[in-house]
């Protein structure tokens, strides 16, 4: 894709925004419901099949830029979810069965098994579950071999929101049928539970990166227009010194967000690993922060400023927050042996 395609592709979800992203929309979509119309006109406008126009969208720098664009916007879409899908998908081999609006989920501890064509077992949480016709997730058989399976949304869902508002729903399976499936023995990947994992954590630490974007532009609007003393709070060296923080824990969350996927657009654990533990770190500071510099006013529903930050705590803690994560890192590092720690670090 080029710059320019891509530029236009942010512009229009900017002309989106200022048409669909109403405040009556943003409460509707409070409590789990879905913004059908701004999804219709991101269908309408293709930003929701953006990732399908040519093999250079699977590209992780587009991908990125349009997703933490939309998140910077605090839109309440499940973008997200649907390209992390996609390229599980694609990964096993499966491109073609991804139909209607398709996401992801995480089995809980018991996992979900898939013996004899029926599965059976319950994904916790999933972003958007009532709503997708699809979702896609990691399977064990009997023999213990691990599938990547789409499957159509089942009929048992146990419906619960995140702090941000949107739909994070438990969805059991009592012996559906999968609309598809793939050994990972026979598919480009490895580790499908792993694998589904860290597509979900690398696409959270891209939408943390555009959250705090978006934070930091309304925080240093409020520090050059609200004054004190006669002249804006953002002359005075603590607010500064807050926003130069503000400014480096963003700078740091883009970052780390793009060592998430590989130049292919895939990810792995440890690019999950080192993406999510430190955007999840800087979601902390960085909401904390935005509060603190404008006096908590963006706590209130009169301020947009929770759109983000309530996106920011909701994203921390989803597909492993940053203790997890961090963890697991330590454990690879550890494993691995010091003499392959900077070889590791430079082949990223």
């Amino acid at each position: 894709m080029s710059d320019d395609i891509l530029d236009m592709m942010l512009r229009t979800v900017d002309r989106l925004v200022a048409v669909e992203a109403t405040r009556d929309m943003r409460e509707g979509a409070d409590g789990g419901n879905f913004p059908e119309r701004l999804w219709q006109a991101m269908e309408t406008a293709g930003i929701t099949d953006a990732d399908t126009i040519d093999d250079d969208m699977t590209g992780p720098a587009e991908m990125q830029a349009l997703v933490r664009h939309v998140a910077r916007h605090a839109l309440p879409v499940p973008l997200a979810e649907v390209m992390a899908a996609r390229r599980l998908l694609k990964a096993a081999g499966l491109a073609e069965a991804a139909e209607g609006l398709t996401g992801i989920g995480v089995a809980d501890a018991g996992g979900v098994s898939l013996e004899g064509g029926q599965l059976t077992g319950t994904l916790r949480r999933v972003p958007f579950g009532r709503h997708l016709s699809q979702v896609v997730f990691a399977a064990r058989d009997g023999r213990g071999a691990e599938h990547i399976v789409v499957a159509a949304r089942p009929a048992a869902v146990s419906a619960d929101i995140n702090l941000a508002g949107e739909a994070r729903d438990d969805l059991s399976f009592a012996g559906e049928a999968p609309v598809a499936s793939a050994a990972v023995e026979d598919a480009a990947v490895e580790d499908a539970a792993g694998q589904v994992l860290a597509m979900g954590a690398a696409f959270r630490a891209v939408q943390i990166a555009g959250a705090l974007s978006g934070a930091l532009a309304q925080v240093l609007t409020y520090a050059g227009e609200r004054e004190q003393f006669g002249r804006p709070i953002g002359k005075f060296q603590a607010v500064q010194h807050m926003l130069a923080v503000l400014a480096a824990e963003t700078a740091a969350a883009s970052a780390a967000a793009e060592i998430g996927f590989a130049e292919d657009g895939s990810s792995s654990p440890l690019r999950a690993a080192l993406a999510k533990s430190r955007t999840g770190q800087a979601a902390t500071e960085g909401a904390a922060l935005a509060h603190q510099i404008m006096g908590a006013m963006g706590f209130t529903r009169e301020h947009p400023l929770h759109y983000q930050t309530r996106r920011l705590w909701s994203w921390r803690d989803e597909f492993g927050n940053e203790a997890i994560w961090q963890e697991r890192l330590g454990r690879d590092i550890a494993g691995r042996g010091g003499d392959a720690l900077w070889p590791m670090l430079t082949s990223l």
